[in-house]
C-alpha cells in the first residue's frame, strides 16, 4: 500500500497546479494512496512511526530535500520502501536518484526499482547525505591507522551520499560524480579556498578524496563544543572524540533508471 507525506510547502497557492498534476499522474498510474500532510503540530518521524505498523507500506516523500532525509532516518532498519516526488528545481537528492522533477516522477514511483542504501552515523546519530565540519578544529584518525592534522583546510566533508565536491548542484560539473551508498565505505573530502574570490566569499574547492570505513575526530580544545552540520541543514554539537562510520541499518530506495549512483 502507498502512503504520501505532503511537505508543508505544498499547501501554498503558487503549488496547486504542480500538486494537482502529480496526482493525476499517480491516480492514472494506480498508485495513488492515503495522503499525510505535515504541520507544525505532526512531524515526519511521527508520521512514519504510524505508518510502519502497517504491513510493508511504500511511504513517499512528496516535498524537498530536508523532509526526504529526515524520513530516511525514520525508515533505517525497516522493510519499507521510500520514495521521493521532488518539487525543488535544485533538489540534489532527485538527480542522484534519478527522478524527474515533474509529474513523471510517479512513473520511477510505479516501477519500483528498488536499491538498499547505507545510512552514515557519528556516534548513536544517523545521518543520509553528508557530514561536514571545519578542519581546524579536529583531528582525525582514519581507521585506527594514521592520523591527520588538517593545515591549509578549510572544510572537511563526509560522504554517504552526495555529489563527490562542496559546490552547489549549479555549479556542479557537467561530468557528474557521485559517492558510491553501497560499498561500505564513506567519501571524505578536504577542502581548501580557492584564491579567487567570489561575491559572497570564497569558493571551496575540493584538496583531495579518500575512502574510510571509520573516521575518528576530536576536537582540539578539550571540551569545547563544536557544530558538525549533518544532511545540509541539520545541527549536531559534540565535545569529545566521536566516530564517525556506517550503519548497519540500510534503507531500501525506489530509484530511476538515470540515477547517478
Amino acid at each position: 500500500m502507498y502512503f504520501y507525506i505532503y511537505d508543508s510547502c505544498l499547501t501554498e497557492k503558487k503549488q496547486a497546479k504542480v500538486v494537482s498534476k502529480i496526482e493525476t499522474r499517480l491516480a492514472s498510474l494506480d498508485i495513488a494512496g492515503k495522503k499525510y500532510s505535515l504541520t507544525i503540530l505532526r512531524s515526519v518521524k511521527e508520521i512514519i512511526e504510524r505508518i510502519l505498523q502497517k504491513e510493508a507500506p511504500t511511504i513517499v516523500i512528496f516535498g524537498k530535500d530536508k523532509t526526504f532525509c529526515e524520513a530516511s532516518l525514520s525508515m533505517a532498519g525497516t522493510e519499507a520502501v521510500l520514495g521521493f516526488i521532488p518539487i525543488e528545481s535544485n533538489s540534489t537528492i532527485a538527480d542522484l536518484l534519478g527522478i524527474p522533477i515533474n509529474e513523471y516522477a510517479g512513473d520511477v514511483i510505479s516501477s519500483r526499482l528498488i536499491q538498499k542504501i547505507s545510512l552514515g552515523k557519528i556516534n548513536n546519530e544517523n545521518f543520509f547525505s553528508s557530514l561536514e565540519f571545519e578542519a581546524n578544529k579536529f583531528t582525525l584518525t582514519v581507521d585506527n591507522q594514521y592520523r591527520i592534522i588538517p593545515k591549509r583546510i578549510k572544510t572537511i566533508k563526509v560522504i554517504n551520499l552526495d555529489f563527490l565536491q562542496f559546490q552547489k548542484k549549479s555549479e556542479i560539473d557537467s561530468i557528474k560524480k557521485a559517492s558510491n551508498p553501497r560499498d561500505d565505505y564513506l567519501e571524505v573530502l578536504m577542502g581548501r579556498s580557492e584564491k579567487k574570490w567570489w561575491i559572497f566569499g570564497q569558493k571551496e574547492k575540493k584538496d583531495s578524496l579518500f575512502y574510510v570505513q571509520k573516521l575518528k575526530i576530536k576536537p582540539k580544545k578539550s571540551g569545547q563544543e563544536v557544530s558538525i552540520k549533518a544532511d545540509q541543514d541539520r545541527i549536531i554539537k559534540i565535545k569529545e572524540s566521536s566516530v564517525i562510520e556506517l550503519d548497519k541499518k540500510r534503507i531500501n530506495l525506489i530509484v530511476g533508471k538515470d540515477r547517478l549512483i
